[in-house]
């Protein structure tokens, strides 16, 4: 089933107004993906899908009207979409919040079967990031601006007013620290009590989740600036301008930090230096990166908005490459076991799996 994505461009269309001085606007992190070691669940629409890893397949669960895809909902529902990647908890629950003009409401299912366990409604803003599991508890990410934080009962414990627009970056944390970026040039570290440790103050806003590694969080903005930040105490330890806007999250090895960049309709890749933000090398693409990177083994896969999935070594290299007809691509590839999952927008299949050697194992067409 085709969805209508009016409401997601709509949304993308009010970012680029709310940025009209970094430029165009494009679409970023979205469809959204989870993986539990045997089953992908997608985000993508009207509907959550439960997809089997090994080969494309859709999982089915049992009805009063006999079996049916075991989707969230079962039945369309026009007041309902989703985007964010879905959180999984320790105790078998998916969290993951409506995008959609008409339903405001973070939900916890059964992924399996589809059940509602909880929700919390009442918001008037969607909600548009992925929520971040740690312990006992779900962090979620707002778009009235604040990270809502529950218990796995669904009991709301605090929130914490980041900003005064939506949120669109997860949070991540260290284990010690949940670590979140805004749109309003400021990225905070706030403890499991839902109080301020530090915060810092950007060049410009930013809309890809931050990454950390060693004890440095890596922050890219909008103007094209990566950031090098000391994760305990928030001090800067280097920042490095990049050519064109920084969208996706920048991903790390620990040696290196690899991000793409947006330059009007075109992109560029990079390998920063992860000790002092040198550039170790770049390549220039045909069309802009809106999405982050996936650092797999030996490789360092990115793609574009064109369509393009590009694996290089980390020596910049290319090992292997795709391109999916009349695609867009937003969304980072995505390691589900021993594949390589990309998750199109506009093609003929809401999935495709790879191998490390980028041979096409299989898609999946929603029916």
């Amino acid at each position: 089933m085709k969805f209508n994505r009016v409401f997601f461009f709509a949304l993308v269309a009010s970012l680029a107004m709310l940025l009209t001085s970094c430029g165009a606007a494009p679409a970023t992190n979205w469809p959204g993906l989870a993986f539990d070691g045997t089953h992908v669940y997608l985000a993508d629409g009207q509907y959550i899908y439960n997809v089997l890893v090994s080969d494309g397949s859709e999982v089915t669960t049992q009805t009063a009207d006999g079996p049916a895809p075991a989707r969230f909902p079962l039945k369309a529902e026009s007041t309902k979409s989703f985007y964010a990647s879905p959180a999984l908890t320790s105790d078998g629950q998916m969290v993951i919040g409506s995008a959609a003009q008409g339903d405001h409401t973070l939900y916890s299912i059964d992924p399996l079967s589809g059940a509602v366990k909880w929700t919390f409604p009442g918001l008037k803003s969607p909600w548009l990031a992925g929520a971040l599991t740690l312990n006992d508890a779900v962090y979620v990410p707002a778009g009235d601006g604040k990270l809502y934080a529950f218990g796995l009962n669904g009991q709301k414990r605090w929130d914490f007013t980041a900003s005064d627009h939506s949120l669109w970056t997860s949070p991540i944390t260290d284990g010690k620290l949940i670590y979140l970026a805004t749109l309003d040039h400021e990225v905070f570290a706030i403890n499991s009590e839902g109080k301020q440790v530090w915060s810092f103050k950007l060049d410009n806003g930013v809309i890809g989740t931050p990454s950390i590694a060693d004890g440095t969080l890596y922050v890219g903005t909008l103007s094209g600036n990566l950031y090098a930040l000391n994760a305990a105490e928030g001090s800067q330890k280097w920042v490095k301008q990049l050519d064109g806007g920084i969208w996706g999250n920048p991903a790390t090895d620990g040696t290196n930090v690899y991000v793409g960049t947006v330059k009007g309709t075109a992109g560029k890749f990079y390998a920063v230096k992860a000790s002092d933000g040198q550039i170790v090398w770049s390549k220039d693409e045909e069309g802009s990166i809106a999405a982050g990177a996936l650092i797999v083994a030996d490789q360092v896969i990115y793609v574009t908005e064109t369509g393009r999935i590009q694996s290089r070594d980390k020596t910049g290299v290319s090992k292997w490459q795709d391109t999916i007809e009349n695609a867009k691509l937003y969304t980072p590839p995505f390691l589900a076991g021993d594949v390589i999952l990309i998750a199109p927008m506009n093609a003929k299949f809401l999935l495709a799996a790879y191998d490390l050697n980028g041979a096409q194992k299989w898609t999946f067409i929603a029916k």
